[in-house]
């Protein structure tokens, strides 16, 4: 019978890490753009985003998040007049979920996953930027 040993233990463990903290990165990303919005025009409340850590639940928790960071920053910028920001990134967010679920399918999943890291970057930056733009108030 094999056992494994300290390499192949420390091997697996890394990969379980590195598995945890990609999963994690999503969550705390929608959690500080949230944050970042005065609580009147959040579509949801930031804590809510740390639920994309249940495994399998994120798959459909995903399509709750995302969505509702680009609704929350458009409700902002829509409240403080004519924008130019479009729907705030709200079709790269419906795409990184739509992507996301879908790298479940065998083989095409590689792909689609690759295409959602893509997409989860261009979302997060423009959120940023939006956020970024938010008056402090109070």
């Amino acid at each position: 019978m094999y056992a494994p040993g300290i390499p192949e233990l420390a091997i697996i463990l890394t990969i379980l890490g590195v598995v945890l903290l990609l999963g994690a990165v999503p969550a705390i990303l929608a959690f500080v753009v949230l944050s970042r919005i005065p609580p009147q025009f959040r579509k949801q409340e930031p804590g809510l985003a740390f639920l994309l850590l249940i495994p399998l639940f994120s798959l459909i928790w995903t399509f709750f998040v995302h969505p509702k960071v680009a609704e929350s920053l458009k409700a902002y910028y829509d409240a403080q007049g004519p924008h130019a920001h479009g729907d705030c990134g709200g079709t790269i967010a419906l795409w990184l979920c739509i992507c996301s679920v879908c790298t479940i399918v065998p083989v095409l999943g590689s792909c689609l996953g690759l295409a959602a890291l893509i997409l989860l970057i261009v979302f997060y930056v423009q959120a940023f930027q939006l956020s970024a733009g938010i008056r402090k108030t109070g």
